[in-house]
């Protein structure tokens, strides 16, 4: 576990602290006794949930942390998820697999401490606005649990159709949650910048995209109680000033690149209470506990939290590819 240190609450939590290896930063063990270590969150968009689960150790975690057999049970852990509806007296419960997992470090994906890892899985498909508890049964009669409320999806209203940056009035991104007035903890929501490549004398073409944050906030923040929306404002320069930052437009255009406008894409990231709490803990400062702690995980150490996706892609609209076509970027209109 990492400890936390970033301008970004939900970009931080997803790909460092969720599925990351140890660091010395953080001491994962009481008075020599083992502990249960718990990161996952509910996405009632996704087909499937995962929970990493993982113990404590003793030792210096930069020898340990390599080695797979320091961190995790050697036996299967018996997992269940129960299901608490509001609505309905029935009680559903869904017990986890296990699947193991491998891929090579990638500092973009949640997946990529470059070792093995088991994570435990659901694919039962999980309901918004609702409890779930997690279960954790341990061979020595330990037990461990979180409860969790699923957040309720989002969907974009606007833009409709087109987005247009030839414009030096700030423009927004508005968004309503499926559950009128259930609000997540914290939003955030990321613009991707699509557009195809061709370089000189290549017959293949590359596909690219530059991503821009365009505004965060919390749900209180950013409600409009009168129109029940939530959203963001932006400015439409913005947009250029990133794309001119971008490492591919500021060090890979030659005169003979030629690149052509795909479509922006819009996603909207929200997260519950426990990861918000977690993170503003995390990245409190506090001068008097040099690394503040927060966890609900009961009998154990981690988080446990919901969160929600939410995209849609746009056309880019005439006025802003000719305007990208003045800058000297190798942008052509696609005819």
């Amino acid at each position: 576990m990492k400890k936390i240190k970033s301008n970004y609450l939900l970009i931080t939590i997803l790909s460092l602290t969720l599925w990351s290896s140890c660091s010395t930063d953080v001491d994962l063990y009481t008075d020599g006794k083992e502990t249960t270590i718990v990161y996952g969150y509910l996405d009632v968009d996704q087909d499937t949930n995962y929970v990493k689960i993982t113990k404590s150790f003793i030792g210096d975690a930069t020898q340990l942390a390599p080695d797979y057999n320091a961190s995790n049970y050697d036996y299967k852990l018996n997992v269940k998820l129960i299901g608490k509806f509001a609505n309905s007296s029935s009680v559903t419960t869904d017990y986890l697999d296990t699947t193991s997992v491998y891929k090579p470090y990638d500092p973009t994906g949640i997946f990529y401490s470059g070792r093995d890892q088991v994570l435990y899985y659901t694919t039962k498909k999980l309901k918004e606005n609702e409890n779930y508890k997690l279960v954790i049964e341990r061979n020595d009669s330990v037990v461990v649990s979180s409860n969790v409320r699923t957040i309720s999806g989002s969907k974009i209203r606007k833009p409709m159709v087109t987005i247009n940056f030839d414009s030096d009035y700030s423009n927004q991104v508005t968004w309503s949650p499926n559950v009128i007035g259930d609000l997540a903890a914290y939003y955030e929501v990321v613009g991707y910048f699509h557009y195809k490549q061709l370089d000189p004398g290549s017959t293949d073409t590359s596909y690219y995209s530059m991503r821009w944050v365009m505004g965060t906030g919390t749900g209180e923040e950013l409600y409009n109680s009168a129109d029940r929306l939530l959203s963001i404002s932006y400015t439409p320069s913005a947009f250029f000033s990133r794309l001119a930052a971008d490492p591919n437009i500021a060090n890979n255009t030659s005169t003979y690149t030629r690149r052509f406008v795909d479509c922006f894409e819009i996603v909207i990231t929200s997260t519950g209470d426990e990861l918000y709490n977690y993170i503003l803990i995390q990245n409190s400062g506090s001068a008097i506990q040099d690394t503040p702690e927060y966890t609900n995980i009961d009998n154990g150490l981690g988080i446990f939290s919901s969160r929600s996706v939410c995209s849609k892609k746009i056309s880019v609209n005439e006025m802003t590819i000719n305007r990208l076509i003045d800058y000297d970027w190798g942008f052509e209109k696609t005819y």
